[in-house]
């Protein structure tokens, strides 16, 4: 397997196979990635977020909604086949009980799909990180 250089900015030292990171900035680029995540769920987004996926009323539309929609939407773009796990917010919601609950705004997706679509919301905004979709910032 080719080796490269580390990423962090500045260092010459070979990252291990397969590893953006050398040993020594590895740990440094793990801490800063946990502190990330942690930023992200203690929005109050993903806050309102995390009480609305957790009702009872949200598990069984889920439940249903992936009965009736059970291959993932973005892998039968790519012509696979693949069972979905998740029911994805289209256009996120951000706390917003119309996006929320407006099926025309759910789709199936398998789970690498999701983390995937998740973590671009999330992390890569459209205009940033801390900026949402028609945000004026």
């Amino acid at each position: 397997m080719i080796r490269k250089l580390c990423c962090a900015p500045g260092c010459e030292e070979l990252a291990p196979a397969g590893q953006a990171h050398c040993l020594d900035h590895a740990a440094e680029a793990e801490a800063k990635a946990r502190a990330r995540k942690a930023r992200a769920k203690a929005g109050a987004a993903a806050q309102a977020g995390a009480a609305f996926y957790a009702t009872g009323r949200w598990r069984r539309a889920r439940t249903r909604f992936l009965a009736a929609h059970p291959l993932c939407a973005d892998c039968a773009g790519l012509g696979l086949v693949v069972a979905a796990a998740e029911v994805d917010h289209i256009r996120p919601h951000r706390g917003d009980p119309g996006l929320m609950w407006d099926r025309a705004n759910w789709q199936s997706l398998c789970r690498p799909c999701h983390s995937r679509k998740t973590a671009r919301e999330v992390f890569h905004p459209p205009g940033g990180i801390g900026k949402s979709e028609g945000s004026a910032r």
